[in-house]
């Protein structure tokens, strides 16, 4: 084989792993903040950065910080009090998160089916952290 035919070979291949790594580079950060909340992500532990979501107060997005992966990761050597009391500091965080999620669906969608299951969200999640907070005091006096 001639040598200009080989670095052409050569060249091509390494081309065509450029191109693939350039590729899943830009996909994987497309798709990172959703990844991460379902647990697929790698890295840290955070699933949104500031600039990706904006109308999210900045002390809601903390509960919105951790996969459903790592929730469950730092419940998982916990027992008795220690576990009710991280759990539902975790819980809390997370439905907070998705109220917030949830008040953004009026003003970005005329779907009334996301406005329903927004409204729907806002409902449930608001009794369920108020039910936490109440088993927080009562249990742990917080």
């Amino acid at each position: 084989m001639d040598k200009p035919l080989i670095y052409a070979i050569i060249g091509g291949l390494i081309g065509a792993v450029v191109a693939l790594l350039v590729s899943g580079y830009s996909v994987n950060n497309q798709n990172y903040g959703m990844m991460r909340m379902m647990g697929m992500g790698r890295g840290g532990k955070i699933m949104m950065r500031d600039d990706e979501c904006p109308m999210i107060e900045e002390e809601k997005r903390v509960g919105m910080e951790m996969s459903m992966g790592e929730m469950s990761e730092n419940l998982e050597d916990l027992e008795g009090d220690e576990f009710d009391k991280t759990f539902i500091e975790i819980m809390t965080d997370h439905h907070e998160g998705a109220i917030e999620m949830a008040k953004l669906i009026p003003s970005r969608t005329d779907r009334a089916e996301l406005t329903k299951l927004g409204e729907d969200i806002i409902s449930a999640q608001s009794k369920e952290i108020e039910m936490m907070q109440d088993w927080s005091q009562e249990w742990f006096g917080e």
